[in-house]
């Protein structure tokens, strides 16, 4: 039978198309793959299917006040616990119960309002800084410094009564926190000269309540010695006093020398027992602390990336055995093959791209995705894997193109990413896929868009390692898991956090607007050039609830028209929970899922498109698991 005869012919012919491969707004919508999507906005992809998007709602229905989120975070301590903690205005609060943020004792007027606060945990304490003030710690009930500044004055010494001392001695303090980590040493007392006697130290430095200083240790020298040893330890942050009667014997260890305090920090990662973190003041430097003690940070433990001055450290993640090192225009990696930083090397990655979101970097399938910039502009999503951006080419659908950025199949959404905003990209993890929020569209000042990347084995056709899709309706500053479900902070000046993915179908009552169109669909290649009579569509559908789904289809690239649209019901066909009524009612639990197949009329050209809609209305969502349409050719044009 001649082509321009066929009657009947069901593309794709053998099974039904998956609706699973994401949006390719990169290509025009008829030479994408199948599975793909020229236009899709608040749907996930799931076995194949497509269907809306989880709803959101706010855990404090009581702000915190009317204030950005500068920053949201959970702590983990070692008993399994966690604690939900938010900075917003220039306080911090933690969350109590299941929808109170209290403020936390100590932790007001600490960090700027509008400034973002980076974090990392270890040993049961989650550290904080946002490069303009000193950093802190909290350990789940203390807010206090991260690190332990040395005391700003000696001790005053005099001789007192008869004792054991005689010659010339000299004295330091230091601080001792409840975590028990030591400040370095003050500056020592004036020399004092005894005579079979004992001395009477006064003046011993307190520290402020922020430090959270648990005790003092006392060092002295030897009758005419220069080393400090440990003398006695006061155990309290209020005494001012202490008589030295001990014999140079009974001293104790030497004197620490070099227990240093963290930098300013803006970005801060853990690593192999360690804590490594940026320097404000000296941006060209990546400090880490030393081997399980998060507090102490020597003046020799740092490392030099970038040139300090046009490419400077913006945040670090971590990879395998190394840390990475994100600067404005150049990656690092600073590789350990030990515990011994002389065995270090610091290794330029093999690509063109710098980064400047210290909060968009996150890592998955053995590779670290990050904000990329070029040539000082915002260009898309790229991975780190190995020593080089990964992947070094991912082919796309029209030719032979390909590229080295995650996000190539929607760099036309990319463009409208607001380049003075792109230090605020923040990015989760959550179930396989990678949450990032940003800020799209001209005028934009705050994150309002969220491109969900999923990188799941979900996807039947296997077509795509990672498949793209834009989440609007919700603004996040910040993302973070707690008890297993994605929370977000407001990017909007509401003081509010969000629980994300819930199964409302709605944000807080707002409806979601979910919506997919498939690519533009020409038959089988032999006839791609034929006018074609489309007369049937035939899905795979839930029948979700009562209420109805739209279909429309539109013809021959046609941008400007919605389509022809028509409802389909999704009523299982069984009363719904609290509404049976005996004798009248249908029994039974109805049909999950139902094989719709809906006429198309006249639909008469070279190609169809397909969309399905939630009809934009709250608490109601659509799940399509599979298409196949059936066409009769006319005749080529």
């Amino acid at each position: 039978m001649a082509a321009t005869t066929r009657v009947g012919v069901v593309y794709p012919g053998k099974g039904r198309m998956t609706l699973d491969g994401g949006q390719n707004s990169k290509f025009p919508r008829a030479n994408i793959l199948d599975n793909e999507t020229p236009d899709c906005l608040n749907v996930v992809f799931s076995n194949g299917a497509v269907e809306t998007r989880g709803g959101s709602t706010a855990l404090n229905t009581t702000s915190v006040g009317t204030f950005v989120v500068d920053a949201l975070y959970t702590r983990h301590d070692s008993d399994g616990s966690e604690t939900m903690i938010v900075f917003a205005g220039d306080s911090c609060y933690a969350l109590t119960g299941t929808s109170t943020f209290p403020s936390l004792p100590s932790a007001q007027s600490v960090f700027t309002a509008g400034v973002r606060v980076a974090a990392a945990e270890y040993l049961d304490y989650i550290f904080f800084g946002n490069g303009n003030a000193n950093p802190h710690k909290y350990d789940g009930s203390v807010f206090s410094r991260y690190g332990v500044p040395e005391p700003a004055t000696a001790p005053t010494a005099t001789c007192t009564a008869t004792g054991v001392l005689s010659g010339a001695y000299q004295y330091k303090v230091t601080y001792v926190n409840s975590g028990l980590a030591e400040s370095d040493v003050s500056t020592a007392s004036t020399l004092l000269t005894v005579a079979a006697g004992s001395v009477l130290l006064s003046d011993i430095s307190v520290a402020p309540t922020s430090f959270a200083v648990a005790a003092r240790n006392i060092y002295r020298t030897e009758a005419g010695g220069t080393t400090f040893k440990r003398l006695a330890t006061i155990s309290n942050n209020t005494a001012t006093t202490y008589v030295d009667n001990i014999a140079d014997v009974s001293l104790g260890v030497a004197a620490p020398s070099d227990n240093g305090v963290p930098p300013k920090f803006d970005c801060i990662v853990y690593h192999k027992s360690r804590i490594f973190c940026n320097d404000i003041a000296q941006p060209g430097w990546l400090w880490f602390s030393e081997i399980a003690e998060p507090e102490k940070f020597p003046t020799i433990n740092f490392v030099r990336v970038g040139d300090a001055t046009g490419d400077i450290i913006r945040g670090l993640s971590v990879y395998n055995d190394s840390v990475l090192v994100f600067c404005d225009n150049s990656i690092w990696l600073v590789y350990m093959p030990s515990a011994d930083p002389d065995d270090w090397s610091v290794i330029r990655i093999k690509g063109q791209y710098g980064c400047r979101s210290p909060f968009g970097l996150a890592f998955y399938n053995n590779k670290v995705i990050f904000p990329a910039v070029q040539n000082d502009k915002f260009v898309g999503f790229a991975a780190v894997g190995g020593d080089s951006v990964a992947p070094t080419a991912t082919l796309l659908t029209a030719g032979t193109a390909g590229s080295d950025l995650v996000s190539a199949r929607i760099d036309n959404d990319m463009e409208d990413v607001q380049e003075a905003y792109i230090r605020n990209i923040s990015s989760m993890v959550y179930k396989q896929k990678i949450w990032i929020a940003v800020t799209h569209g001209t005028g934009a000042t705050t994150n309002n868009r969220i491109y969900v990347l999923d990188f799941s084995t979900s996807n039947l056709s296997k077509s795509q390692e990672e498949v793209w899709v834009p989440f609007t309706g919700m603004a996040p500053s910040q993302f973070t898991i707690y008890d297993g479900k994605i929370y977000f902070g407001s990017a909007t000046a509401t003081g509010l956090v969000h629980r994300a993915d819930t199964s409302t179908y709605n944000d807080n009552g707002t409806a979601i607007n979910s919506y997919y169109w498939t690519k533009e669909f020409g038959g089988f290649g032999e006839h791609y050039r034929y006018q074609k009579d489309f007369r049937e569509a035939r899905f795979l559908i839930d029948n979700a609830g009562d209420w109805f789904m739209d279909l429309a289809y539109r013809l021959d690239s046609d941008s400007d028209s919605a389509g022809y649209s028509q409802q389909i019901d999704l009523n299982p066909g069984s009363s719904l929970w609290g509404t049976m009524v005996w004798g009248t009612s249908t029994w039974g639990g109805g049909s999950a899922q139902r094989d719709c197949k809906v006429s198309l009329g006249s639909a008469r050209g070279e190609r169809i498109q397909f969309k399905f809609s939630n009809q934009n209305i709250a608490g109601q969502y659509f799940k399509v698991h599979n298409l196949e349409y059936k066409y009769n050719i006319r005749g080529e044009r």
